[in-house]
Parts: structure tokens; C-alpha cells; sequence
């Protein structure tokens, strides 16, 4: 027998998540770039979005900002505003799940590392 057929999904998983998420935006190229996914990077974007959703009629960043710098992988900031990084937030939210069901064989398809934002 040659090895744990489980193992290449979820091999191929981490290795999707290590690469990132390759976003593109329709509206602000400048947005454009490879973000990362991994614990560290989550846990501050979910501190963003929790700031966002917790500040009240206008949404700000946690610093009270309209508008934060965000490092893509290669530690390149980009200018987000509340609405393009919610749509950032998305989009990542949706490629870790599909990461994580392909790992364990709920699905068949390793997921795609591109996503498009507005």
C-alpha cells in the first residue's frame, strides 16, 4: 500500500492557503494582489471587521479611520476603505472554508486561489 490517499487534499489545502488568496478588484486595481490567509493574518482582519460591525451608524477601522493600509503577501500596502475591505474580508471568508472541506473530503474539487472583489 502506498500512503494515505487523505493526505494530498490536505496537503494541497495548506499549500493553497500558504500561497493566499490572489484578488483582483474590478473598481480600484490598486487593490490588486496576493493576500495571506493564515492564523495571524486572520486574526487581524477579523479584529478589522469587528471594529466595522461594532462602530455604530458610520463604520470605521479600529483605529476610527475611514480607510486602512493593508499588507498583501509580499508586505505591499494597499488602501482599503470599510466597503472593499468587507469585500476582502468575503472573499477570504469563503477560499478557507473550501479550503477546509476539501481537506477532509467533503468535496471532490480543490478550490480556486483567485477571487474578484468589486
Amino acid at each position: 500500500m502506498s500512503g494515505n490517499p487523505s493526505v494530498v487534499p490536505m496537503t494541497t489545502a495548506q499549500n493553497l492557503i500558504n500561497a493566499g488568496l490572489q484578488v483582483t478588484s474590478t473598481a480600484t486595481p490598486a487593490l490588486n494582489g496576493t493576500y495571506a490567509c493564515d492564523g495571524y493574518t486572520m486574526s487581524g482582519l477579523q479584529a478589522e471587521i469587528n471594529a466595522i460591525l461594532f462602530s455604530g451608524a458610520t463604520p470605521v477601522f479600529s483605529d476610527g479611520s475611514t480607510t486602512l493600509n493593508w499588507p498583501d503577501i509580499t508586505k505591499a500596502g494597499h488602501s482599503f476603505d470599510v466597503a472593499h475591505f468587507r469585500s476582502l474580508a468575503e472573499a477570504i471568508g469563503h477560499f478557507i472554508p473550501a479550503c477546509t472541506q476539501y481537506a477532509v473530503g467533503l468535496t471532490a474539487t480543490a478550490p480556486s486561489n483567485t477571487a474578484t472583489i468589486p
